[in-house]
């Protein structure tokens, strides 16, 4: 899970993590963190939409006789 540090913790992971750091750890640690008031989740973002509409086709049969 993926989860944003609110405060400077230590959490046995090998080092300190600081405020605003957004690191992945597994799900029994991030609830313990969230639990504490330590970290928050961070929601994934959806998919940004593109625009795939195709404006031109070029195909043999378009093309005019000579």
């Amino acid at each position: 899970m993926k989860i944003k540090i609110l405060q400077k913790t230590f959490t046995g992971t090998g080092r300190n993590l600081e405020v605003g750091e957004k690191i992945e750890v597994d799900d029994r640690t991030a609830n313990r963190l969230i639990r504490a008031g330590f970290a928050e989740e961070v929601k994934r973002s959806a998919p940004k939409k593109t625009n795939r509409a195709v404006f031109d086709i070029n195909t043999p049969e378009d093309e005019d006789d000579i």
